[in-house]
């Protein structure tokens, strides 16, 4: 995999404690879940990052002493923080992409102003986490704009006002659950009539009797890929034939594919990165992505590729790597750079300005709502235009 990235990881793990000595270097850390229970989310994200790596050194633009140190937090947020820790302290960094899921982030940001380190998460999600440093930084949507996505979308385009919600445990589903109770509930006037929590080794016997006595045609999940594909399962063994919604978190090719029959026709929101675009830079990402690893990048992917991308900028404009430089080449260095997730622009708190959009599985394959919506009128015209030209041809 990215034969031409040149250095394995051993290699520049022992490089860097070189580089590193006097702070004065353009030296990264990341810090992500390659194993343990995200260890599929922190897999996609690398991913990305050895491609932005590539990509730029390609085109020589990494600025000049630029590497990095590769940290597997073992999905585990206590370890995430040791090990912050002492890249700070032993090796002097100053830049980490890092905090990959919401429970890491919220102990990294903890520690950043005490370290004097700055962090930009690829896909932390939880509401009002960039308010608590000034240090940190993230390019994922809040979990509040994923609940109000959605909620909009099952009431306004679903037409569903009467709904079962299933929640798991965690930061992420406590981020997303109460707007999307806010804008179902108290703003349009939609109706929860049953909460199935995942948490309870007993859901699926509260999911019985919630789900076809409420006479409900749709249902939201809210959780990580794995939980949601354990409600997706049951659900459709009971007999349940409605619309289902859930989160981002369901953008997971092995889940997809795990699923297969079952994910058609699920809606889930995700940032405005759309796979099947045929323009720039979507598209060379893609296939450059494709021709390194044999196929297509998922959400997470885009957002480890932009977050280092991100990152190499930054480290180009501060000069010297400190930490104050950095952060002010985050806020003042860079005019809305055009990513593969969309237009990179912060606001006063660190939070990127995109908004997601839905998306639905179609074939196996993730589409745009508004992608998938097209490509079915354009069918139904086409075949409307062929029963006519039968029709005229019998007479």
């Amino acid at each position: 995999m990215f034969r031409r990235f040149g250095l394995t990881i051993g290699a520049i793990a022992v490089l860097s404690v070189v580089l590193v000595g006097c702070g004065s270097k353009p030296v990264v850390g990341v810090l992500l879940p390659t194993t343990g229970e995200a260890g599929n989310y922190g897999e996609s994200i690398e991913s990305g990052v050895r491609l932005a790596i590539s990509d730029a050194r390609d085109r020589e633009e990494l600025p000049p002493g630029f590497d990095v140190v590769w940290i597997d937090t073992e999905s585990n947020p206590d370890r995430a923080v040791s090990e912050l820790r002492r890249l700070a302290s032993e090796r002097g960094i100053k830049m980490v992409i890092g905090g990959a899921t919401s429970t890491e982030a919220q102990a990294l940001v903890e520690v950043l102003d005490e370290l004097e380190v700055v962090c930009l998460s690829p896909t932390a999600s939880t509401p009002g986490i960039s308010k608590r440093s000034a240090l940190f930084f993230r390019i994922f949507p809040s979990d509040e704009l994923e609940g109000h996505t959605a909620a909009r979308f099952m009431f306004d385009r679903l037409g569903q006002e009467r709904i079962v919600v299933y929640s798991g445990a965690g930061d992420y589903a406590a981020g997303i659950e109460p707007e999307f109770r806010n804008q179902f509930v108290d703003a349009l006037g939609g109706e929860i009539v049953a909460r199935v929590d995942l948490t309870d080794g007993d859901w699926r016997p509260a999911s019985d009797a919630a789900v076809p006595r409420s006479g409900v045609g749709a249902v939201y999940i809210i959780g990580y890929a794995p939980q949601i594909l354990e409600v997706i399962t049951h659900i459709r063994e009971q007999g349940f034939d409605g619309r289902i919604v859930t989160t981002s978190a369901f953008f997971n090719d092995r889940i997809i594919n795990e699923a297969g029959t079952m994910a058609e026709g699920i809606f889930f929101p995700l940032p405005p990165f759309d796979r099947t675009s045929e323009t720039e830079p979507v598209l060379g990402f893609v296939n450059r992505y494709m021709d390194a690893l044999g196929k297509a990048p998922d959400v997470f992917a885009a957002h480890g590729y932009d977050a280092m991308w991100l990152t190499i900028q930054v480290m180009t404009i501060a000069n010297p790597p400190r930490t104050n430089e950095i952060r002010k080449a985050f806020h003042f260095g860079m005019n809305e750079l055009m990513g593969v997730t969309g237009p990179i622009l912060f606001d006063d708190y660190g939070d990127v300005k995109h908004y997601p959009k839905m998306f639905i599985v179609n074939e196996g394959q993730v589409l745009s709502y508004q992608r998938y919506i097209k490509t079915e009128r354009e069918r139904i015209l086409r075949e409307v235009q062929d029963l006519l030209v039968t029709g005229a041809g019998s007479n």
